[in-house]
């Protein structure tokens, strides 16, 4: 049988074993008051526990250790942290532990854990499953999904806007050219996405501002910053590019990225780059307000419309220069859009309300999730098959989150599905 301190770890925290007529090795009456603070840091595992031991009050630290010789293995004895154990939990003791020239009171498990919860969590350690937990959470309820679907995604959103930070103070704490790199990256999804934000990077918002009432020029700017413009071309609209470019480089002293980064190889054509530039310079050239409304939302459909992005005339018949396709709808995909405000906008919204301790625009944003589309990948399907309800983006971003920082490094003792279950 498969056990590890972590798990006797877990089990204390929850009390996740048989504590009626609990006594200690030393045959003492023990009464479990509290369990006390689990301690991720230096120190006892944890801190501020209560007890009535042999018929008084005790309160103090507890140690978890797999076997009792496990404190003199770990030098406890030596570390004047530890001074302040009142109970030592072990799954078996071999030994007796003295603390301060008295024997430490020892709670041993092997006996009071329910055999369920052994073979439970031996099978999800050892499973060579996606989601090791897959066999049962089909069978929990919405209203627990419901509450840790929050949980996980204020989780998610807290990476992301410390992310969002790292931007931010790379623009110097400009607010703008903050959010113009995150939507940059977002318009590149998975492939192109640093590309993209090393497009922003050296070309710069503030510059293009500048230009705003032409959109031909932000667009001679990004492409000419793009690196794509660097060969010979037939058609007129890259030799107008071209020639617009030279002024601005000059002007600007700009210097392009290698053309080398973006990837077209394995992309529905929808996705080229090429137009995702295009895209970017429809967002420039209509931003002028966007920014004065976008922290005053109340509902993630009053943002829809700044996302009505287009290609310019050029490439609604094209996908690279110089190669004619059939001319189709250059309006930006809804699920392209359903992407930005996920990835970018929200969280970008988010870490403006936690700069601004902004605590109804952080529920505004939580509520967004509530009513955007769920993401259609396969992480999420993993959980649908499982029989987990995912009904919004608030759902996928959590359960994208829960798979990425719990289900992949098996950190399932201290996910709250495991203790769901085994409830």
């Amino acid at each position: 049988m498969f056990v590890n301190e972590e798990f006797l770890q877990f089990i204390w925290k929850f009390q996740l074993f048989n504590f009626s007529n609990l006594k200690c090795t030393n045959k003492e009456e023990l009464l479990i008051l509290s369990p006390g603070t689990h301690n991720h840091n230096s120190g006892p595992d944890f801190l501020n526990t209560r007890l009535r031991l042999g018929g008084m009050l005790w309160s103090g630290d507890v140690e978890v250790h797999f076997k009792s010789s496990d404190w003199y293995l770990h030098n406890h004895e030596e570390n004047s942290h530890f001074n302040a154990v009142i109970l030592h939990v072990v799954y078996e003791e071999d030994v007796v532990v003295f603390l301060e020239g008295s024997s430490l009171p020892c709670l041993e498990l092997k006996e009071l854990i329910p055999e369920e919860y052994l073979n439970g969590y031996e099978a999800l350690y050892y499973s060579k499953a996606e989601i090791p937990c897959s066999y049962a959470i089909g069978g929990l309820n919405k209203f627990f999904w419901n509450s840790y679907a929050e949980r996980l995604l204020v989780e998610r959103l807290e990476i992301k806007q410390a992310h969002v930070r790292d931007v931010f103070l790379a623009t110097k704490q400009n607010y703008q050219e903050c959010f113009y790199r995150m939507i940059a990256y977002s318009l590149g999804l998975s492939i192109n996405a640093d590309s993209m934000f090393r497009l922003a990077e050296v070309t710069p918002f503030r510059m293009l501002q500048k230009h705003r009432i032409s959109r031909f020029q932000i667009e001679a700017l990004l492409y000419g910053q793009s690196g794509l413009l660097e060969r010979r071309f037939s058609d007129d609209y890259p030799k107008e590019l071209q020639k617009e470019y030279v002024f601005y480089k000059e002007k600007y002293g700009l210097e392009p990225i290698e053309y080398q980064q973006w990837k077209f190889f394995r992309l529905r054509p929808n996705s080229f780059p090429t137009l995702r530039i295009s895209y970017l310079a429809d967002f420039v050239f209509k931003s002028e307000s966007m920014f004065d409304l976008l922290f005053q939302f109340k509902h993630v459909d009053e943002i829809l419309p700044f996302f009505n992005l287009n290609l310019s005339e050029y490439w609604k018949s094209h996908y690279v220069f110089d190669k004619k396709s059939k001319k189709r709808n250059n309006r930006l995909g809804s699920f392209t859009v359903n992407i930005i405000l996920i990835n970018a906008i929200l969280p970008f919204c988010f870490f403006y309300a936690k700069q601004h301790s902004d605590e109804l625009m952080m529920q505004r944003v939580l509520d967004a999730f509530m009513h955007l589309k769920y993401e259609n990948n396969k992480v999420v399907n993993y959980f649908k098959t499982a029989g987990v309800p995912v009904k919004s983006a608030a759902m996928s971003q959590a359960l994208i989150h829960l798979h990425q920082n719990y289900c992949i490094p098996r950190n399932c003792l201290n996910c709250r599905v495991l203790n769901q279950i085994l409830k």
